[in-house]
């Protein structure tokens, strides 16, 4: 019986089988149908939803197969029983004969019957399963699926896995590593003045300015729920793909497409650290009433602005704000220097208490320490402006005796001499004593009245042109602080030339014009005309740079002049020796000006293969009378300066040199050499300011006294003061040639820009050209 036990259990699960099979073939066929478009690698090429999709409805398709197939119904015994007698082809059913018991009736005849359908149960053969997927697939689909992933297994030897994870994986892609797919950006604040950041992928920690944004743009679509995030903050991506997060903590900032991770940064947020000042010079004043002070001011992102405060230390009073010009747009370290004229103030001669301070983009504020000094009061020698300028503070602090001062100056009025009879001064007081005459006045005006005619007494119509030199100074300043465009530039300098001529003007007025010896040894008209001229050409090329530091040589020439007074001078001998000398230094100039604008260009003097030179011009009739001309009048100033250097009783050396180069000079004019002329006037003109030069030196020491024109210089020539403008070395400024050079091309450039007649093509890049940058 026990061979019978184990034939039952092996037809049951014969049975068992041909239940299970069908859903477990299924489940096989789909798993197939899955494997082989993976190795296809169909699925990337799905929309996202059912590339999402696919795989989890194959395996819970495949999981469902495989449940059912588990949880299949077992066979009774009296199914095995059939199934067995079935597969062993009986005639009887000698199992199901086993299982009966006689009721009645012989028994030894039921014994026999027994004992021959026992013998016929131990010959039971089981068989094997029946086959039962044909009948449940006539196509043979099974054999099809089977076929594909044969095929696209051969297909996909190379890269299998990767396709087998995209499949899998609907994030796969990795979007973050593909710049068309996903870009990240970090934009900081405007007032650092930074660019944008393109994050990498994997280019690990970043350092950003604390405020700024990030900004991230894919073209990736997928489920909702993609987002930019830092911190605890968090950006959704909008139905554009875009998405704008203000970066305010750490640890890292993440972009979530779906539920996948595609990127992350760990970042570092860098606080914006406000700005620092420190003075350099102590607040002082000179001998005009101007305060002057220096001060240090840095950012880490730049100055947008700095200014000083000023405020009396007895009593209450709004506080006086004076601006500092910026040297540039958004310095990150700036020496910013002082120079007010208070002189008209209240608080002039008070005790004040000064702070500097300065600003950043961010609006942060760093300030200096108060610092307590005297503010600086103007000294008249005039005995009509200390009175007029006594009365002025008396009205400042009792207006009630307006009435009374009417009548002082109604006296004043009555005797012209005591003014001078000059009419402005005149009108002045006319119209301070009408005002006062009221009952309420103006006190503002009456200030401005008052000390305009005590100035102009003092000094005549100086400081009103010192006041408007200053103005037109500061307007360019800030102007090329703003980068105005060339024009307004030119228009700028052209004010600035203006103001110039006025304060000349008011020198002359006073018979202090010989009284200003410039650094360079030549006339104070000619220096400052030439330097004007100078800017005007660099203005009009847009050279911002070499205007600004031009600007600043211009500022620190006036300053070294100094302020002319009445009775300055030197010996009458050498103060004509020193004016003989301006005029050859001037007259030197213009030779050389002369001859450069006649010279060729450099690149006109070789020949093509700029190995060999062309053959020599031979000069015209007109052009060799010009060159004689010139030479002549060369002889004539070296000339001059023989007999100059004759009449000194111990001539600077550098007189000497300056004849052998106008000799040479002169012999290059004679030869129709223009080019060598130039460079040997251009020599002349250089030993002869370092003439000047010792010649001031000499004045100076003989004085016993500072000259204001003299500052100590390094070989060089360049100023050795202190000053926040002198000259590093690492500033190239173009000489006077090259922006004479450069107005030349820029004039050319316009000509041929506006002639119609050219292509369109060349006319577009010749405006680009002459666009600002």
């Amino acid at each position: 019986m026990l061979a019978l036990s184990h034939k039952l259990r092996l037809t049951c699960l014969a049975l068992l089988w041909e239940r299970a099979w069908p859903p477990l073939a299924a489940a096989l066929s789909l798993l197939a149908l899955f494997l082989a478009l993976a190795l296809f690698d169909a699925a990337p090429l799905l929309p996202f939803w059912l590339h999402a999709a696919l795989a989890p409805v194959f395996a819970l398709a495949i999981a469902v197969l495989l449940w059912k197939a588990w949880r299949v119904e077992r066979p009774s015994a009296e199914e095995v029983a059939r199934r067995l007698e079935r597969d062993s082809h009986v005639a009887h059913r000698p199992l199901a004969m086993l299982a009966d018991r006689l009721a009645t009736g012989d028994g030894t005849l039921w014994q026999a019957h027994r004992a021959r359908m026992e013998r016929e149960a131990l010959g039971l053969r089981p068989g094997w399963p029946d086959p039962v997927l044909p009948a449940r697939d006539p196509l043979g689909l099974r054999f099809a699926v089977l076929l594909l992933l044969i095929i696209a297994a051969a297909g996909a030897r190379s890269d299998l896995s990767e396709r087998l994870a995209r499949a899998v994986d609907p994030y796969s892609h990795r979007p973050a590593l593909d710049s068309d797919t996903l870009e990240v950006w970090i934009v900081p604040p405007a007032y650092t003045g930074l660019g944008q950041t393109l994050l990498k992928p994997g280019q690990g920690a970043v350092t950003v300015p604390a405020g700024s944004r990030a900004r991230a743009v894919t073209s990736w679509r997928g489920w909702t729920g993609s987002a930019l995030s830092a911190g605890g903050d968090a950006a959704l991506f909008a139905e554009d793909g875009r998405a704008e997060l203000v970066l305010k903590s750490g640890p890292s900032l993440d972009v979530r497409l779906g539920l996948r991770m595609a990127a992350s940064w760990p970042i570092t947020l860098q606080a914006d650290q406000p700005p620092s000042i420190a003075i350099t010079q102590p607040p002082k004043g000179d001998e005009r009433g101007r305060l002057l002070a220096e001060v240090e001011a840095s950012d880490d992102y730049g100055l947008t602005r700095a200014w000083i405060e000023i405020l009396p230390v007895e009593g209450r009073a709004e506080p006086l704000r004076l601006d500092l010009t910026l040297p540039r747009d958004r310095p990150r370290q700036a020496r910013l220097s002082l120079r007010a004229d208070l002189a008209d103030h209240d608080w002039a001669g008070a005790k004040v208490r000064l702070t500097f301070k300065a600003e950043d983009g961010a609006g942060q504020v760093g300030e200096t320490a108060p610092v307590e000094t005297v503010l600086p009061e103007r000294e008249f020698r005039n005995v009509l402006a200390r009175a007029l300028i006594s009365w002025r503070k008396q009205l400042s602090a009792a207006p009630r005796q307006g009435p009374e001062i009417a009548e002082e100056l109604r006296q004043i009025l009555g005797q012209p001499d005591a003014f001078g009879g000059d009419e402005r001064v005149f009108l002045a007081l006319s119209v301070t004593r009408h005002m006062l005459m009221g009952d309420d006045f103006e006190r503002d005006r009456m200030r401005s009245l008052l000390w305009y005619a005590a100035t102009r007494l003092e000094d005549g119509g100086l400081p009103a042109a010192e006041k408007t030199l200053e103005e037109a100074r500061d307007r360019l300043d800030r102007a090329l602080a703003d980068k105005a465009d060339p024009a307004e530039l030119a228009r700028l300098v052209e004010q600035l030339r203006a103001a110039m001529e006025q304060w000349m003007e008011a020198l002359a007025e006073l018979g202090l014009e010989e009284s200003i010896i410039p650094p360079d040894g030549g006339t104070p008209a000619a220096d400052l005309a030439e330097m004007l001229d100078h800017l005007r050409g660099l203005a009009e090329t847009g050279n911002r740079e070499g205007l600004r530091h031009r600007l600043e040589q211009l500022s620190r020439m006036l300053a070294e002049m100094g302020t002319p007074r009445k009775g300055r001078g030197a010996d009458p001998a050498a103060a004509e020796a020193m004016r003989r000398l301006r005029d050859l230094t001037q007259r030197q100039q213009d030779l050389l000006d002369r001859s450069f604008r006649k010279a060729p260009p450099p690149d006109d003097q070789m020949a093509p293969d700029e190995d060999m030179p062309m053959p020599r011009r031979k000069p015209s009739a007109r052009e060799t009378a010009e060159a004689r001309k010139d030479a002549a009048e060369q002889k004539a100033l070296r000339q001059a300066l023989e007999q100059l250097a004759k009449s000194m009783p111990q001539p600077p050396d550098s007189l000497a040199e300056a004849q052998r180069s106008m000799r040479g000079a002169e012999s290059s004019l004679s030869e129709g050499e223009w080019g060598d002329a130039a460079e040997q006037q251009a020599e002349a003109v250089k030993r002869l300011q370092d003439g000047a030069r010792q010649m001031m030196e000499r004045m100076e020491a003989a004085q016993g006294k500072g000259s204001p024109g003299l500052v100590p210089r390094d070989p060089f020539g360049r100023a050795l003061n202190g000053s926040s403008f002198a000259d590093d070395g690492r500033t190239k400024v173009p000489g006077r040639s090259d922006t004479m050079r450069a107005r030349e091309i820029l004039q050319e450039l316009r000509r041929r820009s506006g002639d119609t007649g050219r292509p369109e093509p060349e006319r577009d890049y010749l405006k680009r050209l002459l666009k600002p940058y």
